[in-house]
């Protein structure tokens, strides 16, 4: 940074790996090291996040019109309480999948074996090799 760009702010909209986008005032102190800070604005107040030099794939200069849009959020945050399932609750779910999956297997069956019967179906793989093997 040139003397005079220090004595200014400089707006951004920053890209880090793991597809995170920050956007506001930018500066690299010196206090720590090879971490940069971005000061988001909140309204009226600010919150400093700080990253590395290796996380930043992306940096755009912007006027702060822009970073203050980019820092806006974009969505609110959903709060989603998934309830716990126990080990015994997921076992009997589990136990009547099985038997669901087991009635309707025996329904298909039960169809297929009655529209091989009236020759709406032609006969199964299996039942050629063992004809084949009758014959």
């Amino acid at each position: 940074m040139t003397q005079e760009t220090k004595n200014q702010d400089i707006w951004a909209v920053i890209e880090l790996m793991g597809h995170v986008t920050l956007a506001g005032r930018i500066t690299k102190p010196g206090d720590f090291g090879a971490l940069w800070q971005v000061d988001i604005p909140e309204g009226d107040t600010y919150r400093s996040e700080f990253f590395g030099n290796a996380s930043v794939y992306r940096i755009r200069i912007v006027s702060e019109e822009i970073a203050r849009a980019y820092a806006t959020p974009r969505h609110e945050v959903v709060e989603y309480d998934a309830p716990i399932v126990t080990r015994a609750e997921h076992e009997n779910a589990m136990s009547k999948a099985r038997e669901e999956v087991y009635l309707l297997r025996n329904k298909v069956e039960q169809l297929s074996s009655r529209l091989v019967a009236v020759n709406s179906l032609p006969p199964r793989i299996d039942e050629l090799d063992e004809e084949a093997e009758l014959a």
